[in-house]
């Protein structure tokens, strides 16, 4: 009896609890499809793409369709998810959810699609050169640059928080466009997803970086006084259609619209029917959080529900992280403050606790200084050591400034 025959009979011994389904609000605010990615290297990944997860023992055909109603089917999904949802979804015991989770790793690590569990210290320094070190994106100003020692990270999760009106949404803006340029240009050429919480995205802010920063053909002027405008409006239009913005209107909401940017994110990676690759929709390198905490703040209120909201916000912050380990694509959030009753060092704290500390790979305090500058502090890193830089805002967004 095959490998497969037997998980079939051993799914049929077993028994199943039924679970009523649940209409689940689709947004509107995601595109239903997307084309194929402009990068090169996902022959790795299409293969998890054509991987049949009825074929792990304890799923067969009635799980798989259980999944897949729940948007989970390959191994990636297996491994963002986790043993305990698959627990839930498909009524199958903690052990043999385990068990899938651990079968979908090893063979994402098999096709190198993620890094081993286990390796030496030098497969990963050069797994980091390689990934990592390569694919980080240009912040637009030199001195943030220096601080998260050569860009935004993929793989990885950065978090700005400050107080109101520090920047941080305008950090986020100059990300979305510079990711968009080209390597040389310090970007990666792809798209970017940004999840607004606080209805603060703002398009004509991005129109302006990239006109402040002279990515398009401008205009001759005839006054110095004059504001800068393109050649062709549509060259700017290019940089706002690569960007996909999805409102955020509850915390459960907002969860919900982190497994769609999983959907997004696989229908880029596939590209085993030969399609035909399209620049004008590149795949989505970076994806922004603004702000990650508020409707968890508003909607779980009073000591009593402290638990259950870190609870949530644990297993939101850890889906972002896990979809950022897999599909190689780098993360910002921004995050809100509290001020500290305690009567020594710094009241101002971020939001979140222990929880979104332990969870954010990189905590940079952006603090207000003097008119448009701005002082960003590593608050935490795993290895970056706690240095302030100064920058500034403008029109342009984020830049850098002289010091006085």
């Amino acid at each position: 009896m095959s490998d497969i025959e037997m998980a079939k009979k051993k799914e049929e011994e077993t028994p199943i609890v039924e679970v009523d389904e649940l209409e689940i609000e689709e947004s509107n605010e995601l595109p239903e499809t997307f084309e194929t990615p402009v990068e090169e290297n996902v022959v790795d990944v299409a293969k998890a793409m054509i991987f049949d997860i009825a074929d792990l023992e304890g799923v067969g055909a009635i799980r798989k369709k259980r999944l897949e109603a729940s948007g989970i089917t390959n191994p990636m999904d297996l491994v963002v998810i986790g043993p305990t949802e698959i627990t839930e979804i498909t009524g199958m015991d903690r052990d043999q959810a385990e068990k899938i989770c651990k079968v979908a790793r090893e063979y994402l690590e098999k096709n190198n699609i993620m890094k081993k569990s286990f390796q030496k210290a030098t497969d990963s320094l050069k797994y980091r050169q390689r990934e990592v070190d390569k694919n980080r994106i240009d912040t637009g100003c030199t001195s943030l640059n220096t601080l998260l020692g050569g860009g935004i990270e993929p793989q990885a999760i950065t978090e700005f928080y400050g107080l109101y009106g520090c920047g941080k949404t305008q950090c986020c803006l100059t990300a979305a466009v510079m990711a968009q340029l080209p390597r040389d240009q310090g970007g990666l050429g792809g798209s970017v997803i940004w999840v607004d919480t606080e209805g603060t995205f703002r398009p004509e802010r991005i129109r302006d970086i990239v006109i402040e920063r002279g990515l398009v053909p401008l205009k001759e002027k005839r006054l110095k006084s004059e504001p800068n405008e393109p050649v062709d409006e549509q060259d700017v239009m290019k940089f706002l259609d690569r960007i996909i913005v999805a409102n955020a209107t509850s915390s459960s909401h907002q969860e919900l619209i982190v497994d769609e940017i999983r959907q997004i994110l696989e229908i880029h990676e596939k590209d085993v029917q030969g399609n035909v690759i399209s620049p004008d929709d590149p795949r989505p390198v970076l994806i922004i959080v603004d702000s990650l905490t508020t409707h968890f703040r508003v909607e779980y209120t009073g000591r009593g529900l402290l638990q259950p909201r870190q609870a949530s916000l644990n297993k939101h912050i850890h889906k972002l992280l896990k979809t950022a380990e897999i599909y190689n694509v780098a993360v910002v959030i921004t995050n809100q403050v509290i001020s500290s009753p305690a009567g020594f060092g710094d009241p101002i704290k971020p939001v979140g606790g222990n929880v979104l500390a332990h969870a954010s790979t990189y905590r940079i305090y952006i603090k207000k200084s003097s008119k448009n500058k701005r002082v960003a502090k590593m608050d935490d890193s795993p290895m970056h050591e706690q240095m302030e830089v100064i920058f500034g805002l403008t029109k342009a967004g984020v830049v850098d400034i002289k010091d006085e």
